[in-house]
């Protein structure tokens, strides 16, 4: 039976590509189900501002009334002002172990992306950094993070077949955390010279004096992070709505913030208690008990997720990361931390790699965006 692809036209539909995955990897010991509620949310195009800065397409792959794949497909508006050229984007792929089916839902992207005039086809990517990116392709018995790339195998054989290449890899490193490490008292050192300058770390003991910093968090993180592969400008109404959708999930004892003499943030570093284990246990609900896994995780937990760091271009990054590094270290010894689990960083970013190279590292994960070039199609 021929595979037929149906653009999401309305929330039924939407419910079908939401939920397709959850079926797809049942019984899977890694998979770490997103919330089904939010994810019905974050895909709407009236809730999520994301959709008002790119023309996006969710398709459904399917074999008579059966679905068999999905994959979204975004022309990002912002993007193509920083690179200067239009790129198609794909995310959120999933797929049966049939080529046909991804030869399907890719050679409708592939087509709608030349008639609108990009130049090259990237991927698995979202609307954001934030959002998840990269296809696994190696090392995958350990357990991602709530934000960790994880799908099946055979999906880079199929994302392979249908012509693209490595664009950039992403490394995860999952390592044990010491009592003593000889960095520590070498970023002992380094504290001093940071402090004579005036730079200082944040207090936080509540999400209340967090709030005080949101909108110095959200320019720091754009203005850090701009010069990244893949990285997209935020409008206003997309930080709100990412504000809203992750900070009730931020723990302040692991959001490290420094400032200057003048109390401006020059500096931050955000962890966050490995929810991995609740929300598997949660299985997508919140009701009636996932909600309890998920408070209970963030009380019982023994693993903390590593999410951003990033320091100010106008600012001494040999000063402000190792103040910043110590702090941290502090707050996860504090907690009595055994394990601490980093999230994507580019390969290339040796000076944030290399730190984790020093620890004694129990997985390494690899994931890949692809890229095809759409220059001879156009033609």
């Amino acid at each position: 039976m021929s595979v037929s692809i149906l653009e999401v036209s309305n929330r039924s539909e939407l419910k079908d590509w939401v939920l397709f995955p959850y079926g797809l990897y049942q019984r899977d010991p890694r998979y770490v189900p997103q919330i089904i509620r939010e994810e019905l949310d974050f895909f709407s195009a009236d809730r999520n501002p994301d959709f008002q800065i790119a023309d996006t397409k969710l398709l459904l792959a399917r074999r008579g009334n059966q679905t068999v794949g999905r994959v979204s497909g975004i022309i990002h508006k912002l993007e193509q002002e920083k690179l200067g050229h239009k790129r198609g984007r794909f995310g959120w792929f999933e797929c049966v172990e049939d080529a046909e089916v991804a030869e399907a839902l890719l050679g409708f992207l592939e087509e709608w992306f030349v008639a609108e005039g990009c130049r090259e086809m990237t991927g698995p990517h979202g609307f954001t950094d934030l959002d998840p990116e990269g296809l696994l392709i190696d090392e995958f018995e350990g357990l991602p993070t709530i934000a960790g790339s994880y799908n099946k195998p055979y999906y880079r054989g199929l994302i392979e077949g249908f012509g693209f290449e490595k664009e950039v890899d992403y490394i995860e490193h999952r390592f044990e955390f010491p009592e003593y490490n000889p960095l520590f008292e070498r970023m002992e050192k380094w504290v001093g010279p940071a402090e004579k300058e005036g730079y200082r770390i944040i207090e936080l003991r509540s999400k209340k004096d967090m709030s005080r910093y949101v909108d110095q968090w959200w320019d720091l993180l754009e203005t850090s992070f701009e010069h990244l592969y893949g990285v997209t400008p935020l409008t206003t109404a997309q930080k709100e709505y990412y504000t809203k959708k992750y900070f009730g999930f931020i723990d302040p004892s692991f959001l490290i913030m420094a400032v200057d003499r003048e109390d401006r943030m020059v500096g931050m570093f955000l962890g966050l208690p490995s929810l991995s284990r609740p929300f598997q246990k949660a299985s997508g609900r919140l009701f009636p008990l996932g909600f309890v896994h998920i408070l209970l995780g963030f009380k019982k937990f023994d693993t903390v997720d590593f999410f951003f760091a990033g320091v100010h271009p106008d600012a001494s990054a040999r000063k402000v990361l190792p103040l910043m590094t110590l702090a941290m270290f502090k707050a996860l010894k504090e907690k009595g931390v055994k394990f601490v689990e980093t999230n994507r960083e580019l390969e290339t970013n040796t000076s944030i790699t290399g730190i984790w190279s020093k620890f004694k590292v129990v997985n390494k994960r690899r994931s890949r965006i692809f890229r095809k070039s759409l220059e001879e199609a156009k033609e």
